[in-house]
């Protein structure tokens, strides 16, 4: 054969060559994944909160004008009624000078009587009558600053209340601003419990659920709670709200605030419906670019997980209520949901493969 008829040959083999088929890819093998099936939520009218009483208001004092601690008559613990002395400073040099500048201003209104009457005679030029006025208007001020100093010297208390800590001892030199003492308004002792947003919507509607609190030291007593108040920025870490009610004027003398409360809800039935879903791990949610979350839903027949759409509702304990997308029942996978897309095969992973 000769090297035209070779080469020819060559490239007839070439081209059968591109022209027969690709051998298929080899397919990843499956991804192991935790997989699990959801059940029902529990679908109970009644939440249990751990609240914490406190007080209607709670004040630290302080004077407006730095000295000496002379008085301080009010012990821990004790309630006094408003206006009662609650702490007083060392009142010498505030005396001082309020006798200082009722001199200096006597001083200063001979002087402007005498710049008057010197005017009127054409002695005093008009200059000399209106720089009088003005020292004597200072005089009048520093007056009046000195007056008040000295009443600043003096705390009494703003409102009844309950003297719930002493925050410095008596004849320490505080400066001004610096708090004295803590005093509470116990005319009317609040719970104050942490609302999951699912029910925030409901706090302050006229159909509020019913609640009740109750101490461990008073098992058998129950206290009805009335709504109050509603703190509208969530807590950073668990997104939960901070609702008040108001306990009953008829509660103990022993029950104070900073003590722990167990409140008990009572949902209307409406809302006891909303609750109900389903309940998977919170892991198990995956964010959508819009906000919203999804799951990841395995078949087991292909074996394949494909992205489904929920609603969730409240995180309890590492759980979460979905309300809408998944069916009790349902196997969804539960860990590295991110790293998962749709139609990927996985192998599933139970306690005892694991």
């Amino acid at each position: 054969m000769t090297v035209r008829n070779l080469m020819f040959a060559a490239s007839a083999l070439g081209v059968l060559a591109a022209c027969s088929p690709a051998e298929p890819e080899e397919q990843a093998p499956p991804r192991a994944a935790r997989i699990e099936a959801v059940q029902a939520a529990a679908t109970s009218n009644q939440r249990e909160f751990v609240g914490r009483v406190e007080a209607r208001l709670t004040v630290d004092l302080s004077f407006q004008v730095g000295g000496r601690l002379a008085e301080f008559p009010v012990s821990e613990g004790q309630l006094i009624e408003q206006g009662v002395l609650v702490a007083r400073l060392e009142t010498q040099d505030f005396e001082r000078a309020r006798r200082e500048t009722q001199v200096q201003l006597q001083q200063a209104r001979q002087n402007l009587d005498r710049q008057r009457t010197l005017n009127e005679r054409g002695i005093a030029s008009d200059a000399a009558l209106e720089d009088a006025q003005t020292a004597y208007d200072l005089r009048a001020v520093a007056l009046d600053t000195a007056r008040q100093n000295l009443e600043y010297a003096t705390i009494n208390a703003p409102f009844d209340g309950l003297i719930s800590r002493r925050l410095v001892d008596n004849y320490t030199t505080v400066s001004a601003g610096q708090p004295v003492v803590r005093i509470q308004d116990v005319s009317e002792l609040r719970v104050a419990i942490q609302v999951p947003e699912s029910l925030i919507a409901q706090v302050d509607r006229g159909d509020e659920p019913e609640m009740v609190a109750r101490f461990p030291f008073l098992p058998d007593q129950s206290f009805q709670l009335e709504y109050r108040e509603l703190v509208a920025e969530p807590d950073q870490a668990s997104q939960t709200y901070t609702a008040l009610f108001a306990l009953p004027d008829s509660v103990p003398a022993n029950i104070l605030p900073g003590m722990t409360a167990s409140v008990t809800v009572n949902l209307p039935q409406s809302l006891s419906n909303q609750a109900q879903g389903v309940v998977a791990p919170l892991s198990a949610l995956a964010s959508n670019p819009d906000g919203s979350f999804s799951v990841w839903v395995f078949d087991a027949e292909s074996g394949a997980v494909s992205r489904q759409s929920v609603l969730a509702g409240p995180i309890e304990g590492g759980q979460v209520v979905i309300h809408t997308g998944l069916e009790p029942g349902d196997e969804i996978v539960t860990a590295g949901v991110n790293a998962l897309y749709e139609g990927m095969l996985v192998r599933p992973i139970t306690s005892t493969n694991r």
